[in-house]
């Protein structure tokens, strides 16, 4: 399939061409399209125009609107390849006979002012021009699809077609794969590619955007889990709620959350290669958002006393209990469970990456 090549759309399938006219309107209510509409006489000049390049009986003509067709009209035969398109052939021809007679007169006249069917007078001349054999092939080989739905309501017709994906995947991956297509299609227009897109090249693009979507939907694994009764966790997260006077309850939900976070950093590392990465960048984006609290903090205690130091220590460890999940961006676009925030803070504390006392690391240091 490629755009803009012989027509604004070529598809080519088993040696035969289908060249597809697009007729695009934003109107809430565009008029219907008949044997007078200037859009299907500037299609016919178009198809006319391209003969010279193109076997006939390999090709196919399309047009594609989104107006409907006018009431009782002839132009319902090439919706049914079926049906006899003679009635149609004649009445078309008498039609650009009449554009022409008119145009005629209008010159024959002498009358000053823009001369009738401007729009369409060179398209009419074109047809008749055409031998009538010509005329009625190209018509036998022309279908027509009217009323189709309009360009902004493209990607919820996409999205209805991907009917080997879940529900909940397919407006994404609707959504994404326009991105994509669109940015083909600059590329083809500019040369940077190849003209045509293979349909195969379009079904693995489906399958690659499902696979990075599915890979990002992260499930909860330890959410409402506890931890098991011999489980200890490093005494270091101990002095650190310790240092800033926190309570058994702070202690206790910081082993809980902790654990948690450990175990899903745990199972991730171990079915996903990527997740490493991942995991560490995200690390990064805790340290900051924690330093820059942390350094806030510093600066507000600097001339008090331990006991200040400490209060204000349990407020940033309450932070991270309480609002840490609120203020920081998920781990991804799917999740919403905070344990992991919660715990992972929990895990750099360990490590003595974050901390809760002003002065922590000093405090807490190797040989502490």
């Amino acid at each position: 399939m490629c755009i803009e090549q012989l027509d604004d759309v070529e598809v080519r399938t088993n040696g035969q061409s289908l060249l597809t006219q697009l007729k695009h309107s934003i109107s809430t209510a565009p008029n219907p399209v008949t044997i007078k509409s200037k859009a299907l006489w500037k299609t016919l000049k178009v198809w006319i125009d391209v003969l010279p390049r193109l076997v006939i009986t390999e090709t196919k003509f399309q047009l594609v609107s989104v107006a409907p067709l006018g009431k009782d009209s002839l132009l319902s035969a090439l919706i049914d390849e079926n049906l006899d398109r003679t009635s149609l052939h004649d009445a078309l021809v008498n039609e650009a006979n009449r554009v022409i007679t008119d145009r005629k007169n209008a010159e024959s006249s002498g009358k000053k002012g823009p001369l009738p069917h401007a729009d369409r007078f060179q398209e009419c001349q074109t047809f008749l021009n055409l031998p009538e054999n010509q005329r009625k092939l190209i018509l036998k080989r022309t279908s027509i699809r009217a009323g189709t739905q309009k360009i902004s309501e493209i990607e919820n017709q996409i999205s209805a077609l991907l009917i080997n994906f879940p529900p909940e995947m397919r407006e994404q991956i609707a959504r994404k794969l326009l991105e994509w297509w669109d940015l083909q299609m600059i590329f083809s227009l500019c040369g940077k590619r190849e003209k045509f897109i293979n349909k195969i090249e379009v079904q693995t693009k489906i399958a690659e955007i499902a696979g990075e979507i599915e890979r990002d939907e992260l499930l909860p694994d330890f959410e409402t889990a506890i931890p098991p009764n011999e489980y200890q966790s490093d005494s270091m997260l101990a002095k650190q709620v310790e240092l800033v006077n926190g309570k058994k309850s702070d202690l206790q939900y910081a082993i809980r959350e902790e654990w948690r976070a450990r175990s899903q950093r745990h199972k991730w590392l171990n079915e996903r290669l990527d997740m490493g990465m991942r995991i560490q960048k995200y690390d990064q984006i805790l340290e900051e958002t924690w330093s820059d609290k942390h350094i806030r903090m510093i600066e507000d205690c600097e001339n008090s006393d331990e006991n200040e130091k400490r209060r204000l220590g349990l407020e940033l460890l309450r932070w991270v209990h309480e609002h840490a999940n609120k203020e920081v961006q998920p781990f991804a676009n799917n999740w919403n469970s905070p344990y992991y925030i919660r715990g992972s803070y929990q895990v750099l504390a360990i490590n003595l990456k974050v901390g809760w006392h002003p002065n922590f690391k000093n405090l807490l240091g190797k040989n502490s």
